[in-house]
């Protein structure tokens, strides 16, 4: 099967200069290779407006719009296209742009691939190209897959959900909650698009029971993963930490960069618990893997999530998992169950939960942990790879 991807996000290895804010549509499409499928990644890149302020200079201009072939990845052709965002803050193109857009991709496959004929059309992100899908040559189904930033631009453009709702045969989410929400701005969807685990990296029962049967004495080991910005709530975990730091015996390792790492700092300074914080910065993704299998819990209360992959890889290593109450990750957390789910912000119900998790029994919170860990059986990237595509077609 043919099937072409429009993304705003994909891996860009040989392009550092490129935000590389998520591998998670990769680690979809690299399943579809290995499930024999031909997979072509039409990853349009929006460079940001402060980018123009803050770093005049930068970009070369004239490959902007142009499709430029990209290294194969993991099987999948990956084609590239750069084009600038005019409007600050806002994650869309302008009409021309999308019409200039639209023209280069059918130019490109008309040009370079006269003879393919995709099967089934997928586009991520759908609100930021709705003036392009609707000008594309391609004659196949088409479906959209709405993440959390697509339900902004709904409620600040209304009628793009009428385009939406002409252009697309088939339309889903990458969460639950986010399916839920969009009930709300009037587009029901069909199916959600859930993202899966390598299953080599899935701790064995072995390995859980090491884990958890000879942990040391250096109190509830803490870990968080991903981008230190406003909306991942990373000052929440400090002030709830600061709260328990007479109570509870912990250590916490924050993994990643943002823009909030300076006031993240400053808050763990004044909450006296700066020496229990260990900010390691960007690691590698086996780096990251290696510090959830050490660690006890991972946190993160991030608010307008639309599924953090994040969770998945620290369930899978046997971490008890406190993920935000009705964000994407509500609905495979489970709370109480395996794992537990708190208000995004709160830093007091935070504490609370971490006292309690600290207090519980080792039996207790090997069985919370475990549950984690059947959860993620079920959700490998092969088999949540081959449901997705099952329900495109």
């Amino acid at each position: 099967m043919n099937v072409i991807v429009i993304t705003t996000f994909y891996p860009q290895p040989g392009r550092k200069d490129l935000i590389q804010d998520t591998s998670a549509i990769h680690y979809i499409t690299r399943e579809w290779v290995k499930q024999g499928h031909d997979v072509t990644v039409i990853h349009c890149y929006g460079h940001y407006f402060r980018e123009l302020i803050k770093e005049p200079g930068k970009h070369d201009f004239r490959r902007f719009v142009k499709i430029q072939e990209c290294s194969i990845n993991e099987g999948v052709r990956v084609l590239l296209t750069e084009n600038q965002y005019w409007v600050r803050n806002a994650k869309w193109y302008l009409p021309v742009q999308q019409k200039k857009i639209a023209s280069s991709i059918n130019q490109y496959f008309k040009e370079k691939m006269p003879d393919y004929k995709p099967d089934i059309l997928l586009v991520h992100f759908p609100t930021q190209y709705i003036g392009i899908t609707e000008r594309l040559d391609f004659t196949c189904r088409k479906a959209a897959v709405f993440h959390k930033t697509d339900l902004g631009t709904l409620l600040s453009i209304p009628k793009a959900r009428l385009k939406l709702q002409n252009i697309y045969d088939i339309i889903g989410t990458r969460s639950v909650q986010l399916q839920k929400k969009l009930v709300k701005c009037g587009i029901n969807t069909t199916f959600v698009a859930q993202s899966g685990i390598d299953a080599d990296i899935i701790l064995s029962d072995i390995s859980f029971r090491d884990k958890w049967e000879n942990r040391g004495n250096e109190g509830l080991k803490i870990v968080y993963a991903g981008g230190i910005t406003t909306d991942k709530n990373v000052g929440t975990i400090i002030k709830a930490l600061g709260i328990l730091r007479a109570k509870v015996r912990f250590s916490f390792t924050v993994i990643g960069e943002g823009n909030c790492k300076a006031d993240c700092i400053r808050t763990a300074e004044k909450n006296e618990i700066i020496d229990a914080c260990h900010f390691l910065g960007r690691l590698t993704r086996a780096e990251t893997i290696s510090q959830m299998r050490e660690a006890d819990v991972f946190i993160m209360v991030s608010q307008r999530e639309t599924l953090g992959l994040v969770y998945l890889e620290a369930m899978s290593q046997g971490c008890i998992t406190i993920g935000s109450r009705d964000e994407g990750i509500d609905g495979i957390l489970l709370n109480e169950k395996n794992g537990y789910l708190v208000q995004s912000g709160n830093e007091k119900e935070l504490a609370a939960r971490i006292l309690a998790i600290a207090e519980s029994s080792l039996e207790e919170k090997m069985r919370v942990a475990y549950a984690g860990i059947e959860t993620i059986r079920q959700m490998t990237s092969e088999k949540t790879a081959e449901d997705y595509l099952k329900s495109v077609l």
